[in-house]
């Protein structure tokens, strides 16, 4: 290696978080190759099969390269010798490309470790942002296991939650001087060309709504405070609590009953799922963005919402619920600890016009952390000292 830049595949984006937090990245010294690695059933669904163009690396942008991968299902996580072949090779061709960059690898899940092992990366960066056990629990132990082997590994590992940097730092002290909280980014297209202190343009669909509009974008899932966005739907009876979101499935779960009701209530509008290039306009509209997480959920727990940085970007107001994470910015909006609490000060915005007088605030932070700034950062962690 002659030079100081960095070939850095990314295993894998199929997150749009991920993905767009790479693709933003612009350091004019690291190319990336954007992997995304799926079951041949879901890259069906996609409309993607072994001979689509998406299964070449094809280039993406300046510096940027992507590429699909399809793998027989389960091939990653039951065979991973196995699974890992095919993206080792792809990974391998795009360094043998650059001989004389740094060969660097992004892992974002703990089955990865083994393809860290197989290519032998210069670098290796551990990308987590969520606690993977709760994804697969039959199989925890060995994800947990895998996963403190990839940490040991790694030139540094970076969380977008801090709770989930502190517990690594306590299961992997040898580690613990590598591991980074550094939180998601704003995407570009999620930034609004300046504060917001009123509404924007509504989209079509919502614009005959009653205000006030109390947006939530995001899965209609256990994780959500159902009494609780009740609870809002019942003290703005003339306004409109707004869904963005698939409804959930059938099941007998208390927590779907739940979602039943509330979903069922006249002033409660589900949208239904919406592509991201169109969520902005609805932060940007909402008169509150509203976060009502369960507290003591497990996902809530060791997660970094990814609607703290989307809403911050719009700048409109933000409720949320008191999740760790939410706890790092009572400066920048509204943390309630109790539902009650909740609903007093989505009604204390309301009541001032739909400003909370943070608007600048939030700007200012999101220009400052877009995920141009924050991919910067995260690679930062395994640039040479």
């Amino acid at each position: 290696m002659t030079s100081g830049r960095l070939a850095l595949a990314v295993a894998d984006v199929n997150w749009a978080t991920t993905e767009s937090l790479f693709r933003e990245l612009d350091e004019g010294a690291v190319e990336t190759l954007a992997l995304r690695c799926m079951d041949y059933r879901n890259g069906w669904r996609k409309g993607i099969r072994p001979w689509s163009a998406s299964c070449r690396t094809r280039a993406a942008g300046p510096r940027r390269w992507a590429r699909d991968v399809l793998l027989p299902p389960g091939l990653l996580k039951r065979l991973p010798a196995l699974g890992m072949r095919p993206i080792a090779l792809a990974v391998r061709r795009f360094w043998a490309e650059r001989p004389d960059a740094r060969r660097g690898l992004v892992a974002t899940y703990p089955y990865y470790v083994r393809l860290a092992e197989a290519i032998r990366p210069d670098a290796l960066l551990y990308y987590n942002f969520d606690d993977y056990a709760l994804y697969w629990p039959d199989r925890a132990d060995e994800l947990l296991r895998q996963e403190d082997d990839l940490i040991g590994r790694s030139d540094a590992t970076v969380c977008t939650a801090l709770a989930q940097a502190e517990e690594f730092r306590r299961r992997v002290p040898s580690a613990a001087t590598r591991i980074h909280h550094i939180p998601h980014g704003t995407p570009a297209a999620f930034l609004a060309s300046g504060p917001r202190h009123r509404p924007g343009p509504a989209p079509a669909d919502v614009t005959n709504l009653p205000r006030p509009l109390l947006g939530y974008v995001g899965s209609l899932e256990d994780r959500l405070d159902w009494p609780l966005l009740g609870a809002v739907a019942d003290a703005f009876p003339g306004g409109s609590v707004v869904a963005i979101g698939r409804p959930p499935d059938p099941g007998a779960e208390p927590w779907r009953a739940e979602c039943r009701e509330v979903l069922g209530r006249p002033n409660v509008h589900v949208l239904g799922w919406r592509r991201q290039d169109e969520l902005p306009s609805y932060y940007q509209t909402f008169d509150v963005n509203l976060i009502p997480y369960l507290v003591d959920h497990p996902f809530n727990r060791a997660c970094s919402p990814t609607k703290i940085m989307d809403g911050m970007g719009a700048t409109r107001p933000i409720v949320a619920t008191a999740v760790p994470e939410c706890r790092l910015y009572t400066h920048l909006f509204d943390v309630a600890e109790t539902r009650s609490g909740f609903v007093e000060a989505v009604g204390r915005i309301v009541a001032a016009g739909s400003d909370d007088g943070r608007a600048a605030a939030r700007f200012d932070h999101a220009a400052a952390n877009t995920c141009a700034r924050v991919a910067a950062r995260v690679v930062a962690t395994i640039a040479p000292a």
